[in-house]
């Protein structure tokens, strides 16, 4: 027996599988140019998104925060939301949407917690909303601070960054601290304002301004007019009587007129019906016009500034009076 004869003694050629071995499949490359580049993408897209879930997962676990580039729609604002709907549609808004597209995201991050339980979203925003909205708007992902929040965290993080702003309006603040208090955060006004580092005096002011009756707030047509000076008048005109200022209210909003937030103060703490009172006349844009002044007496007087009325409208008002006094 020559020595390849003693060397293949050994084999079990009955074990070997009839059937040749199958290659495992691998991915087809793509035939162009552009199809490349569509893989690498598509590949690199896996990636950053299993590395943005890895630092999610890192973040909740060791309670550090991470900065991440999200999708807006996966965001939710929270229940701790802030923002009145009037303050997206303001030309401070809008100032802010163009100035995060013309940069092509938004520059200073947004502040979100991990959320669990909620098929449609996957972080909740602590603050930043106005910067969120535009970046939904304008279909741009979202540059956010990532970090584990409880609720009170959440809260603080964003009372200290809105205060800090100064952009909110006092109404809205006022919202604000309710809706807190309400759901349990804190026992009271004055631990809230401790725990935030805002003055009492400002809590309890725009807490005031939140508790006013809707009938009150609707007289003013834009609440984010109100201010902290507004708080102890019409909260002591409320208490005294609270029937009184809501037919005002009712009237003031009922009357259709475009009015400063000054005369609407006003009218509603004129308590004697048979009082002093002035009533200015605004054109669409808010530019006051004219007024109606009434004297304790009762006299009244109607001034109008040169040019407010054309002299078509001037001769219908003349007509308007004559007829008036006639019946």
């Amino acid at each position: 027996m020559n020595k390849l004869a003693k060397k293949g003694s050994g084999i079990d050629f009955g074990a070997l599988n009839d059937d040749p071995a199958v290659p495992s499949p691998t991915p087809p490359r793509p035939r162009t140019g552009v199809g490349a580049i569509s893989a690498s993408l598509t590949m690199g897209r896996g990636i950053q998104d299993e590395n943005d879930k890895l630092k999610t997962r890192l973040a909740e676990v060791e309670g550090r925060e991470f900065v991440l580039k999200l999708d807006p729609k996966r965001v939710r604002p929270s229940v701790w939301a802030n923002r009145h709907d009037a303050s997206f549609a303001s030309k401070e808004f809008d100032s802010l949407r163009d100035q995060i597209e013309s940069a092509g995201g938004n520059i200073q991050p947004i502040k979100v917690r991990p959320l669990k339980n909620d098929p449609d979203h996957d972080y909740e925003i602590a603050y930043g909303h106005r910067r969120h909205r535009a970046c939904l708007i304008l279909g741009l992902q979202v540059l956010a601070i990532v970090e584990p929040l409880s609720d009170q965290q959440l809260f603080i993080d964003m009372e200290r960054e809105n205060r800090g702003r100064q952009d909110l309006s006092p109404w809205e603040q006022g919202l604000h601290y309710r809706r807190a208090l309400d759901h349990g955060l804190f026992p009271s006004a004055r631990q809230l304002a401790l725990s935030t580092g805002a003055s009492v005096g400002l809590v309890s002011g725009a807490l005031a301004l939140a508790d006013l009756p809707s009938e009150v707030i609707a007289a003013f047509g834009n609440p984010l007019v109100l201010q902290y000076r507004y708080a102890s008048v019409l909260s002591q005109a409320v208490a005294k009587d609270p029937e009184g200022v809501r037919s005002r209210a009712l009237k003031i909003t009922g009357s259709g007129g475009v009015f400063s937030p000054k005369h609407v103060l006003h009218q509603l703490l004129q308590s004697d019906p048979l009082g002093t009172s002035t009533l200015e006349f605004h054109r669409t844009d808010g530019k006051r016009v004219g007024s109606l002044d009434r004297d304790a007496k009762g006299a009244v007087t109607i001034k109008l500034r040169p040019g407010s009325l054309s002299s078509e409208a001037q001769m219908k008002l003349e007509r308007f009076l004559v007829e008036l006094f006639k019946s």
